[in-house]
């Protein structure tokens, strides 16, 4: 499969809805959906399985910081973002981020597609626990050094699998500071981008001097995917925030849940 074909734009543009649509919607960066389907291209690409993995986490850290300041707008509309907190996490989490990409590149994509499928099952637990949270919720207040500390490690964890923070972070709002859910997406979605940001920096900088790479490759971020994937998902996001403000059933979260499960199961090589 030829990487700038027809049939590769159109399908990356088509991504790209459905990233920036679940990023705004769920406060997240859309990674878990975005790079098991880079993955994909790439085996059809002919890509090395390492360059594949690492490019694939890259890639989507760059998608996740466009779109997810695209999102973070219409809920800063629609005042769902507690900034003292999101500050705090997100300058700590951006410090964290470039440590986890530094770590990811001396992995290889045995050690690293595993540890992906761990960090989607975490995900998907972390929606269905959100389909109980409550709407009415007040959060609480919390030392500004432990936000630093929490931010550092969320944004390590995440960038080390190629995401934004957000499936990380939405744990710690609701549960630990009772976020209601639309207020955790909203706070989440403002941190992301530094943490996204920071850690794309990374796969480039650790990415610059490998031979081989794709054309249009900067280290291990392709901007050919990264533009066609950004150009549908930033005007996506929004309408995914907006969704957010309405839709209370928690189905939508239960099925998401199943696919993240699915895709789990694949990095793990079951299904």
């Amino acid at each position: 499969m030829d990487m700038v074909s027809f049939a590769t734009v159109f399908l990356l543009l088509g991504v790209g809805v459905g990233v920036g649509f679940a990023s705004g919607l769920l406060g997240i960066a859309g990674g878990v959906i975005l790079i098991p389907i880079l993955l994909e291209l790439a085996i059809l690409m002919k890509i090395p399985p390492d360059i594949a993995v690492k490019m694939a986490f890259g890639s989507s850290l760059l998608v996740g910081f466009f779109t997810s300041i695209s999102g973070s707008v219409q809920h800063w509309k629609n005042h769902n973002i507690r900034w003292r907190d999101a500050i705090l996490l997100s300058l700590s989490g951006a410090l964290g981020a470039l440590l986890g990409s530094s770590v990811s590149s001396c992995l290889s994509s045995d050690v690293l597609k595993p540890l992906f499928g761990i960090a989607a099952l975490f995900a998907a637990f972390i929606l269905l626990f959100r389909s109980q949270a409550h709407e009415k919720n007040e959060p609480r207040h919390i030392a500004a050094l432990l936000l630093v500390c929490v931010g550092a490690v969320i944004g390590s964890l995440s960038s080390l699998v190629g995401l934004g923070g957000g499936i990380m972070l939405i744990p710690f709002l609701v549960i630990l500071l009772t976020y209601p859910p639309h207020l955790a997406a909203g706070t989440s979605g403002a941190v992301i981008p530094l943490i996204a940001a920071s850690g794309a920096a990374g796969y480039i900088i650790h990415g610059w001097s490998i031979e081989n790479l794709p054309p249009f490759s900067l280290g291990y971020v392709n901007i050919f995917f990264v533009i066609c994937i950004s150009i549908t998902s930033i005007p996506a996001a929004p309408w995914g925030a907006k969704a957010a403000a309405k839709i209370r059933g928690a189905w939508l979260n239960i099925c998401f849940a199943g696919l993240l499960v699915w895709v789990a199961l694949k990095m793990f090589g079951i299904t």
